[in-house]
């Protein structure tokens, strides 16, 4: 098998695992549909922090836009879910293309704290602000304004399952031509010597501005997946709190990798279900790993993954020359 074909068959095999996972562990679909969505929602976080190299604490205020575009859209105007999710991705475009210009602007620590206090202003938002219209803490409900979708009615959760793995696999396989791009190359040579990049005659601020709109576009996505899935949304989805935990999975799958935010959800969420259950303050056991990825497994699980396949196959062909 070339590498070429090996490459191709990677997002169908994940994607193919989640299946297969469902069946075998029937009572945990809801879990697998969860490592699915927020799979989406991590791709989005690893573009600015992979591949550009922005850290942001303001990822949930974009997700909690998607999940409010769609659900008001339910809620209010439309009854489609197909029709909400497309809202929610031009939610994601026009607020990436209007904040885009204003944020990407910003560098280090600016850039972190201006995102923190826009997810703060978020949640006050739908909190308070908007509070005839998101109905505030108590939620905004429309599961039984939704109809049915052709060919697969994804208002039932067996449904929106497939639904959520064609969407998961349509995105793997964007996401990695993006990666073999010169889009790609371009974000990452943009973190590595912008300077560089500009003598070469490249916009760096039309390339980063890019790349936030996409992130922006991915978390939109999620959003409205995880308003569809679960036919209500509340501001617990856009808490400040809830930063971190995008940038942690992040690290944990390796960022500015293809698939290290796959890795990471699981791994995240995996933690999450499973320690929970035993310990009320799961975190500490989230921040110790991470710690200890950090310093032992500074490219994650899936970064020290193909690593090691690199080492192996250097080895075998050395050992193939050696007489």
């Amino acid at each position: 098998m070339t590498k070429r074909t090996y490459e191709w068959i990677l997002p169908f095999l994940f994607t193919g695992g989640l299946i297969l996972t469902r069946y075998l562990f029937p009572a945990k679909m809801t879990f697998i549909t969860e490592v699915a969505l927020y799979t989406l929602y991590v791709m989005g976080n690893n573009i600015l922090f992979g591949y550009l190299g922005y850290v942001s604490f303001g990822q949930p205020v974009y997700l909690s836009m998607g999940a409010y575009s769609a659900a008001i859209y339910l809620a209010y105007l439309g009854r489609n879910p197909l029709t909400a999710i497309l809202v929610a991705i031009l939610m994601g475009i026009l607020v990436g293309i209007l904040m885009g210009p204003v944020l990407i602007r910003l560098r280090g620590s600016y850039f972190t704290l201006v995102n923190a206090a826009f997810c703060a202003i978020g949640l006050f938002t739908v909190e308070r602000l908007l509070i005839g219209i998101t109905r505030g803490n108590d939620g905004l409900w429309f599961r039984t304004r939704m109809v049915a979708t052709p060919l697969l009615d994804i208002r039932q959760p067996k449904n929106f399952f497939f639904f959520a793995m064609l969407v998961l696999l349509v995105i793997f396989i964007l996401y990695r031509r993006m990666d073999r791009s010169v889009l790609g190359a371009a974000f990452k040579a943009t973190q590595g010597n912008e300077r560089r990049m500009q003598f070469l005659g490249y916009d760096t601020f039309k390339i980063r501005w890019l790349g936030f709109v996409l992130a922006t576009v991915l978390s939109t996505l999620a959003g409205s997946l995880y308003a569809i899935n679960f036919g209500f949304v509340n501001p617990n989805l856009g808490e400040n709190s809830r930063a971190a935990e995008v940038i942690v999975a992040t690290l944990l799958g390796g960022s500015g990798t293809v698939y290290g935010p796959f890795f990471g959800a699981i791994t995240f969420l995996g933690i999450k279900e499973i320690v929970s259950q035993w310990i009320t303050r799961w975190e500490l056991l989230v921040g110790v790993l991470t710690i200890i990825v950090l310093f032992k497994f500074n490219r994650g699980v899936w970064g020290t993954f193909t690593d090691l396949l690199h080492r192996s196959r250097k080895t075998m062909l050395m050992q193939r020359k050696t007489p």
